[in-house]
């Protein structure tokens, strides 16, 4: 019979292979979804060469850079091959190195997503407490309602009235961008400030919809941890009902809720998107976004495996933690 630690062994090597097969069938679908689109891949080049004007000598050298000539299944050996070295490629539009473009953004969309997290669970923690403190009362009916209300609202829609609310119409916070064009030219305490401005409305618009069902995931779990023979024995015992929802049920929603912070960074991730274009932020996400319209496969490629080996570690990382926190999941 295995022991505890061995049958976790196993179970994490399981997890791992399992995670690394999804991860390859992605990237195999998003490389030939990139090549089957209509056009020519290089026809984006944003260099100033046009393939209309270049010799055929230097359109077939750039060819043979890319191994736009050979087979697909071929270029993603080709792909994978670099990739396997630490390679990820140049990008077609101006032949920079896929990983300077991706270490010099990675920053923006790493901060913006870190400030959204901690604007969720620092709203989203304590009223879905309120809300199961007082199940079925006015603060809970109303939080319900707002927070379903706002899950409702698209990206999209909620960013331009922000921006439309309190940029153009107060005044009181920038439009767009991550930095006002004399920041460099500010004391460092001026540009934090200026540089907090101008993420109070992305971060807004990225967490807004986590807190929604986060707050009410939060509810739902504290009140099943909190069941009625756990309060009867907390009541005997002398603790307030707060104490009970807070106290026991936390300790049995621990579970639940280390499963669901697995799929929450992955979910900003793929949300700042949306919110990086909206707002014109030069991250990771408008980064995907011009090399989709531009046809940059390399970088539609590199960008791809980072959001989805981040994606698969935080399923993976939440598995673990279940295994680890509830011995039931290792026996099964």
């Amino acid at each position: 019979m295995l022991t505890a630690g061995q049958s976790l062994l196993r179970l994490t090597v399981r997890r791992i292979g399992q995670a690394a097969i999804t991860l390859l069938l992605v990237l195999v679908v998003v490389f030939l979804l990139a090549h089957m689109a209509p056009g020519d891949p290089l026809s984006g080049s944003g260099d100033g060469e046009s393939f209309h004007r270049i010799s055929p000598q230097r359109e077939q050298a750039i060819r043979d850079l890319y191994h736009l000539d050979e087979p697909l299944h071929r270029q993603f050996i080709l792909w994978f091959g670099d990739l396997a070295r630490g390679d990820l490629g140049r990008s077609f539009n101006d032949r920079t190195p896929v990983r300077d473009k991706i270490l010099q953004r990675l920053p923006i969309t790493f901060g913006l997503n870190l400030f959204a997290l901690v604007f969720m669970i620092s709203l989203a923690v304590p009223l879905g407490a309120l809300a199961a403190w007082r199940p079925g009362s006015a603060l809970d009916r109303w939080a319900g309602a707002s927070t379903y209300g706002l899950y409702a609202i698209p990206v999209f829609w909620a960013g331009l009235l922000l921006q439309i609310l309190f940029a153009v119409r107060l005044g009181w916070l920038p439009l767009y961008g991550i930095a006002g064009p004399d920041a460099q030219q500010l004391s460092w305490w001026l540009r934090m400030a200026d540089r907090a401005a101008h993420l109070v409305l992305p971060v807004a618009c990225l967490g807004y919809g986590g807190l929604a069902y986060l707050s009410r995931f939060v509810r739902a779990n504290l009140l099943e941890g909190a069941q009625a023979e756990v309060k009867r024995a907390a009541r005997a015992r002398g603790l307030s009902e707060w104490s009970v929802v807070v106290r026991h049920g936390f300790r049995q929603a621990a579970v639940p809720m280390l499963t669901l912070a697995g799929f929450i960074l992955p979910a900003l991730v793929g949300g700042s998107v949306i919110v990086e274009e909206i707002f014109a932020i030069p991250g990771l996400g408008r980064l995907f976004v011009n090399a989709v319209f531009q046809r940059d496969i390399p970088v539609i490629m590199a960008l791809t495996l980072l959001s989805g080996t981040a994606t698969l570690a935080g399923i993976l990382l939440a598995d673990l933690g279940y295994l680890v926190l509830d011995p039931r999941v290792r026996r099964g």
